[in-house]
């Protein structure tokens, strides 16, 4: 999996729910896909982006009741196709402070093996954002670290051309990180 940190830089877009005159003022500019990883759904952002013809998904990760791992493997699944075709991506949740910027941290993750730093305001963020993962892990939202990195180890070799079980990635990882004793339910038997 190649990173291009032109694309982290120019084609990801992390961002707050966008208005509707947010969307017709132009300045959507030429997003291909929109990712949604808000708790919140609303139709005539989807109608006007459909018009567009921008992709919208939903991937619901609330806050308040725990971030589903298929709606972050979904999202990265859909950010990882994008930067392989070097299509711009608007990235929100509600506020654009935890969800999205906690997203756009496990794509970096998954695509250079590491962490972005803490005070790595160059990639992404036009301030100082603090990487998001620990903050959600130490707050119950996600798995802890180990098992979120293998977790996100094993989203990235889903990616690859490789990758045998192309229907059931879910099931796959979980069956893998059953196998490595890390906690999670195989459920694919």
């Amino acid at each position: 999996m190649g990173f291009s940190q032109y694309w982290f830089q120019n084609k990801l877009t992390v961002s707050k729910f966008p208005t509707l005159e947010y969307i017709h003022s132009g300045r959507f500019g030429s997003c291909k896909y929109r990712i949604n990883v808000s708790d919140i759904y609303k139709p005539e952002i989807d109608e006007a982006c459909f018009k567009l013809g921008v992709q919208s998904n939903w991937l619901p990760l609330g806050e308040a009741f725990g971030m589903p791992l298929e709606s972050i493997y979904a999202a990265l699944r859909i950010m990882y196709e994008a930067e392989k075709q070097d299509q711009p991506v608007l990235l929100h949740c509600h506020a654009g402070k935890n969800r999205s910027v906690m997203v756009a941290d496990c794509y970096y993750f998954i695509s250079t093996a590491t962490h972005r730093k803490k005070n790595q305001n160059d990639l992404l963020y036009a301030q100082n954002n603090p990487n998001r993962i620990m903050p959600n892990v130490d707050d119950g939202q996600l798995p802890g670290i180990y098992k979120m990195e293998e977790f996100l180890e094993c989203c990235r070799e889903t990616f690859s051309d490789s990758f045998t079980d192309p229907e059931r990635p879910i099931d796959w990882i979980k069956h893998q990180l059953h196998m490595k004793g890390s906690g999670f339910t195989d459920t694919s038997q």
